[in-house]
This record gives structure tokens, sequence and C-alpha cells, in this order.
């Protein structure tokens, strides 16, 4: 299997981007009472629509689709709405006043300090396979670390915070995720938040069909699942 990077030039003009969770559900029909069971196996599911698209973007996407070859190799996809997080600077704005000082109370003569947080987040602490939340640190102090809904990238693998969290003065948050984490991470392990990756393989054999009206405009819609 070959995993293949996303081409930067190629952007949706229509997506359908979310995570698939794997429940089983039994209601009773005496008393209409229902009992849910969380499985394993949640996962990514991306239907991608690019119209149109112009004979070399349409070639460019084209030859991915058939390197791909069905469902045999991957290629890692985000979701385009959210490419930044929301504690950003570039979605959101203005870094955190300072100063800050060192952590002795010391700071510079002329009165400029330092700005807490690395602006490379990483895990403050190990985390189990199947955690629902991880502790992390290197944020700026007292700011939003992360909207729900922001994603973040942990060894190769996507996931999404599912509430707005703000880092505390040392520049740590707790950020309750989902899916469960697929495996350990260790301390120290960072955190990608630009452009977080998933693998993703077409769903069938069919996602290159490729409807072209006159004028040598094509559409084409294809479909992925996560590659677990």
């Amino acid at each position: 299997m070959t995993e293949y990077a996303w081409p930067a030039e190629l952007r949706p003009s229509r997506q359908v981007f979310y995570l698939q969770h794997n429940t089983l559900r039994f209601v009773s029909p005496v008393t209409r009472q229902a009992q849910v069971l969380r499985r394993e196996g949640a996962r990514w599911v991306a239907e991608l629509t690019f119209d149109p698209l112009n004979a070399r973007l349409a070639g460019v996407l084209e030859g991915l689709l058939a390197a791909l070859a069905g469902s045999v190799n991957t290629v890692r996809i985000w979701d385009w709405r959210r490419e930044y997080r929301t504690g950003d600077p570039r979605s959101q704005g203005d870094v955190p006043s300072g100063p800050f000082s060192f952590d002795d109370a010391t700071i510079f003569t002329d009165g400029t300090g330092m700005v807490v947080g690395s602006g490379n987040p990483a895990f403050a602490a190990g985390a189990p396979r199947g955690a629902l939340s991880v502790a992390t640190q290197g944020w700026y102090p007292n700011a939003v670390a992360v909207g729900a809904g922001d994603y973040l990238g942990i060894a190769g693998r996507l996931y999404i915070a599912t509430e707005r969290v703000v880092a505390s003065g040392t520049g740590t948050a707790a950020i309750p995720i989902a899916p469960p984490l697929r495996a350990a991470a260790p301390l120290g392990a960072p955190l990608v938040l630009t452009n977080a990756t998933v693998p993703m393989r077409l769903v069938s054999d069919d996602e290159g069909a490729n409807p072209t009206r006159p004028g040598r405009f094509t559409a084409i819609t294809c479909r992925f699942e996560e590659a677990l």
C-alpha cells in the first residue's frame, strides 16, 4: 500500500466531512427503552465534489484517483472548512498580550518579557489508548487553545476537539477529543494543528466517474473513508 499527499491545487467546491460513529442500538419492542453500545471503529468519512474542473486540474485529480487504484492505496485528506484552529492567530487575530516573566518572576529591565507557550503544543503527560481527553502544554497562557470543532493531528490520525478549551496561566490545557485515542501517546508527543490530515481510501472502484460538459469542464464527486 502506498500513501499519497493531496495535491494542494485541488480544493473541493463542495464537501461532506464528518466522524461516523460505530454504535449498536437495541430498542425494546415492549417499553421502547433503548440500550446503546459504543464500539471501536469510528471513522472519518468524506465526499468531495470538484465542479467545475478545467482540463489541467481534471487531469491532476484523475491521475490521483488512478494511482489510488480503487481502495488499494491511501491519500491524506483534511477538512477544508477548518484548516487552522480557532486559537491560531491566522484565524482569530491578536497574539495574547504580555509580557510574561521567567518562572522565577524575573523580567527584563526594559519591561519586556517572554510569551509563555512555544507555539508548538505537545502532550504534557502520556495518554492511554481509548482516552477521551488529552493533557497538553505549550499554549499561550489564558488564551483559547482550541475551539469546539477544531482538529488535532496525533500520531498521523485525526481528532476533533469536542469543547472550547482555554489554556491555564502556565500554558497547559486538557482537551476532550473524539474519536477515542487510537493508540497510546507518550509525553511530549507533538500535536498537528494546521491542516491536520487523515489517511483515507476510496469507497469503491467507481469514484473516478467524470461527467464532462461541453466546453471541456469536468465535474467529479468522490467518496472516501478512513483507512483503519
